[in-house]
Parts: C-alpha cells; sequence; structure tokens
C-alpha cells in the first residue's frame, strides 16, 4: 500500500511538472510563418509559436478570421508585419481585448520597427501611382540581415516578457544570427552564377533581397504596383532589354500570375522562376532553408 501511494503521488508530480511546464511556455502569436520560424529559433523550448497566415499570401488580401482571436487572445506576445500592411491585426487586438499586445506593451512586436526601409516615397501618392506603398516596400524579411535585426527584437522583448531566461533568450538569437552570416558566404557564393543577370519581377516583392545579394533589379512588369501590366510597358520594357547584352531572369512569387511572366521571359530569351516567397510554402520549413530554397532554384 504504501509503495502504491508513493507511486501515485510520484505521477501526480510529474503530471503536475508537465502542466505546470506546459503553462509557463510563452505563447507567440505571429502574423506569418517566416516571423514564426524567427521566433521559435530565438525562443526555443521556452515559447509555443503560432502563425495566422501559413505560406506564401498576398498579405494584401488576408481576411481575419474568428480562429485568429482566439490564437491573439491567449498569446504573451505578438509579431506583425507592420508599415501599414496587416492593419487587420489591429482589429484582432481590439476584438481580443488582450492588454499584453495593445501598442508599446512588452508583448507587442512589430518587426518593421528597426528595418532599413526600402523604396520610400520622397514626393506626395495619389491613386494614379496604383497602390504605392507610403511607409516603404514591406517585404523586408527576403533580407537574411534583415532576419538577424527581427530575431533581435524578439529577443528583446522576450527579454521584457521572461527577464528570468534574459540569457537563453540571447544564446539563441547569437546563434541564429551566427547561422545566418555563415550561410551567406554560401549563398553569394551560389549566386555568382547570376550576378550578371538583370531581375525582372511582376510586383516589387523581391527588392530586399537583390539588394542583399547584390543582383541587378531590372524593374517590374507592372507599370504601377497592384495595377495590371499594359501592352505599351510590356513593349517598352522588351526594347530596353534588347538594347543590353546582359542574361534576363523573369522572377514572380507564386501568388502572382505566372503566364504574363512565362511569356515575357519566352518572348526575350530570359529564364523564368515562379517561386514561393515565405516559410511554409514549398516544403521549406525554416527561416534559413527559405534562402537555402530561392537560391537553389536560381542557380540549378
Amino acid at each position: 500500500m504504501f509503495f502504491n501511494n508513493i507511486k501515485a503521488v510520484a505521477i501526480m508530480v510529474m503530471v503536475g511538472g508537465t502542466i505546470a511546464a506546459t503553462a509557463a511556455l510563452i505563447k507567440i502569436v505571429t502574423v506569418n510563418d517566416n516571423f514564426a520560424s524567427i521566433a521559435k529559433s530565438v525562443g526555443g523550448d521556452l515559447v509555443q509559436v503560432e502563425s495566422l497566415v501559413q505560406g506564401s499570401r498576398n498579405m494584401h488580401n488576408i481576411q481575419p478570421k474568428p480562429s485568429m482571436v482566439v490564437k491573439v487572445r491567449r498569446a504573451d506576445m505578438i509579431v506583425r508585419l507592420g508599415m501599414s500592411q496587416d492593419a487587420w491585426v489591429d482589429g484582432l487586438i481590439q476584438v481580443a481585448r488582450n492588454p499584453k499586445l495593445f501598442l508599446n506593451a512588452s508583448g507587442y512586436v512589430d518587426a518593421s520597427n528597426r528595418i532599413k526601409k526600402l523604396e520610400v516615397p520622397t514626393k506626395d501618392i495619389d491613386g494614379s501611382q496604383g497602390d504605392i506603398h507610403k511607409d516603404g516596400n514591406p517585404h523586408y524579411w527576403l533580407s537574411p540581415s534583415n532576419g538577424i535585426i527581427i530575431a533581435n527584437h524578439i529577443r528583446d522583448q522576450l527579454i521584457r516578457v521572461d527577464p528570468e531566461n534574459k540569457a537563453a533568450y540571447q544564446k539563441n538569437a547569437a546563434q541564429f544570427e551566427a547561422t545566418i552570416q555563415k550561410k551567406m558566404v554560401g549563398w553569394n557564393q551560389r549566386l555568382t552564377a547570376v550576378k550578371s543577370s538583370q531581375f525582372l519581377t511582376y510586383h516589387k516583392v523581391w527588392s530586399y533581397f537583390f539588394d542583399a545579394f547584390d543582383l541587378a533589379n531590372g524593374g517590374t512588369l507592372e507599370l504601377f504596383p497592384g495595377v495590371p501590366p499594359t501592352i505599351q510597358h510590356i513593349q517598352s520594357l522588351q526594347t530596353r532589354l534588347g538594347t543590353t547584352s546582359r542574361p534576363t531572369i523573369v522572377l514572380t512569387a507564386v501568388y502572382y500570375p505566372k503566364k504574363m511572366g512565362q511569356r515575357f521571359a519566352n518572348n526575350t530569351g530570359g529564364q523564368f522562376f515562379h517561386l514561393a516567397t515565405d516559410v511554409g510554402s514549398a516544403g521549406v520549413t525554416t527561416y534559413e532553408g527559405l534562402f537555402d530554397y530561392l537560391i537553389e532554384e536560381l542557380t540549378k
């Protein structure tokens, strides 16, 4: 009897300890899988991470769901895209009534805050210029160096939320940075094969990627962001390309039309790539793996 009682108590302690450990996890909700991967790298076993949007999606077209409210309501931290591109997240936070995630609270992370933003308009903008991003190009995660900045931002907020595990978050963030920097050497070496090419895109999705790896940005098939290409603009691009001997690569994100880019590449003798831009697509499961995938595809 005595042995059985001790055994029962031991089981209860073990179960209780498991429940306590689970309850102690910092619950992080991220706007997409890119930030989820980075947050998991920084938080390690101390965090539980969920994303609101999975895979490569056009962030302009996201419709909030009740399930998102549930995730936000129980979260200790939220990591959002910012730059006026995920205003629907504000609605989720308000409906969830979670004060931990209010603006300037310890659990609120706008991942764009520390980023050096590209293509910020310097003149007044209006509707005739299409869907111009007034805060600059929002696809900043496509630069590995920005991934490091995001990781350090998440690290700092995790320390605010959970100061007892400061050393662990610092160690994990430093390891993430070291991994990215080491991989940058190999990524740049592989991209030497396409350094002489000029890249055209459907939409200005890839600007940070081109900037990070010193690739030539030859323009977009769209005349204005969000406005379908015109025949005149396409003909103008083809004429301009005809005056250069540089190879052409047409690169489009999977959520933009494939046929237009493919046709343009065929007409100009260029190569065409229709690629995912986010973790959670094309078998990509980590932030580092996103660049492994992109560079593997571009240099096959």
